[in-house]
């Protein structure tokens, strides 16, 4: 373990730096879009420009890391996003922030990119998974870090502005000292939504829906809780509770897809979220109820991109894995970017628990796309599904980091070879 992560410890303590600064502004903007009087519409569409600048930094970052190499891109992306997180506090307007938040968007969308692409490059056959593992850790953990930083100040200030950005410099720090050398220039993003669509109907709905109601939580669960009088630290609880369902459901809930029919799980798990999504909307819940509520609405709905990954996967061809994760993850920013504005017009119309019934109607919605689906087509008694991986919503290059992906490197190099696989590779060809 210590020869696997030695070399690493550098890139994943500069992740480490770079996901809590980035969680602490995913729950202090929307709060303090709050306080600067916004309107839960125009706190939706600042964060449906943060979502349309991850996609297209998706689209543009492989060409950046092309011309000037992981390093640069890396510390440029990361002094730019710390630069925009100190204007947010100094221009607090509506129009301002739609701008800066675009650049976040596409910022951390290519620092995902750049960290992903250079643990791809250090994984081997027999590491993956752990790497993936480690890092799906990382992510999540500081995330939940940085979220509860925001009770070291007083939302309003700049304290938790100049916080953050100094750790997204302090991020610069360990990559740019690192003595391991940067991997070959990453590949360019190839979509194919018709190809998505013939492989799953319930994978391609499901990811729409897990970034219709996902985006909208990150865009105004903070304006939903404050809604609802909760204080700092009870909010921020609630948004950690979120992310800690995520967490603790998605391995048990993606080993459960790979004995059944993966529509069914999903089927359930869609119909619990709205369930809870319902509670929350009807039922004033407060204290250790309220924080059960939220880890149950994270545990069925922070898990439902992964295991939409999986059944749109096991339709596919092996050498498809990238592409139909590459599209599935496309598909989850576009509709993560309308969910918000959606939402909050739920939110104009209800009240701050407008947020939930959006997401209850989404829900009931997508389990009506999968009754509808299920009846139409079956899906054929095979002996194995592909295993179920926990992948996580950042960026295209992760797909190449899943153990899966090696496997079909391994049977296409063998296949060119003209050479017979072992009973491994065959079964992953």
């Amino acid at each position: 373990m210590r020869r696997l992560l030695l070399p690493l410890a550098a890139l994943l303590l500069s992740d480490a730096l770079v996901l809590i600064g980035h969680g602490l502004m995913l729950t202090l903007l929307p709060l303090r879009a709050e306080i600067e009087q916004f309107s839960a519409a125009q706190t939706g569409f600042t964060a449906s420009t943060y979502f349309i600048g991850f996609v297209i930094s998706c689209l543009v970052t492989p060409h950046i890391v092309r011309r000037v190499g992981h390093i640069r891109c890396f510390a440029v992306l990361a002094t730019v996003f710390s630069a925009v997180v100190l204007l947010f506090h100094a221009f607090p307007g509506f129009v301002v922030w739609l701008v800066l938040r675009f650049i976040v968007g596409f910022c951390i969308a290519g620092l995902y990119m750049v960290i992903e692409s250079w643990l791809n490059d250090r994984a081997t056959r027999e590491t993956r998974g752990t790497i993936l593992s480690l890092y799906t850790v990382i992510n999540l953990s500081m995330i939940i870090v940085g979220q509860q930083m925001l009770n070291f100040a007083d939302p309003s200030g700049p304290m938790l502005f100049g916080l953050a950005a100094i750790l997204l410099s302090l991020a610069i720090v360990p990559v740019s000292l690192t003595a391991t050398l940067a991997p070959a220039p990453m590949q360019v993003v190839k979509l194919d939504f018709r190809r998505l669509w013939q492989l799953s109907h319930v994978g391609m709905e499901g990811a729409i829906t897990s970034g219709l109601v996902t985006g909208a939580f990150w865009a105004l669960g903070p304006v939903y809780a404050r809604g609802l009088g909760l204080d700092t630290s009870q909010l921020t609880l609630f948004m950690s509770g979120v992310v800690l369902g995520g967490a603790l459901f998605q391995l048990p809930l993606g080993r459960l897809s790979d004995r059944y029919d993966r529509r069914l799980v999903l089927y359930f798990m869609s119909l619990a979220g709205a369930a809870v999504s319902a509670v929350l909307v009807f039922v004033p819940v407060v204290g250790n109820a309220f924080l059960l509520l939220a880890v149950l609405w994270g545990g069925t709905v922070m898990t439902m991109y992964s295991i939409c990954l999986a059944h749109t996967s096991d339709n596919a061809e092996a050498s498809d894995f990238v592409l139909v994760g590459s599209g599935i993850l496309f598909l989850y920013g576009c509709s993560s970017a309308v969910g918000a504005p959606l939402a909050s017009a739920f939110m104009s119309l209800f009240g701050p628990r407008g947020l939930f019934a959006f997401a209850a109607v989404c829900l009931l919605g997508f389990t009506l796309g999968i009754s509808i689906r299920r009846k139409s087509h079956v899906v054929a008694i095979v002996d194995e599904t592909e295993p179920f991986v926990t992948i996580l919503e950042t960026s295209p290059v992760i797909f190449e980091l899943d153990p899966r992906h090696s496997e079909v490197e391994d049977s296409e190099f063998l296949a060119a070879e003209n050479l017979s696989p072992g009973p491994q590779q065959d079964k992953a060809s």
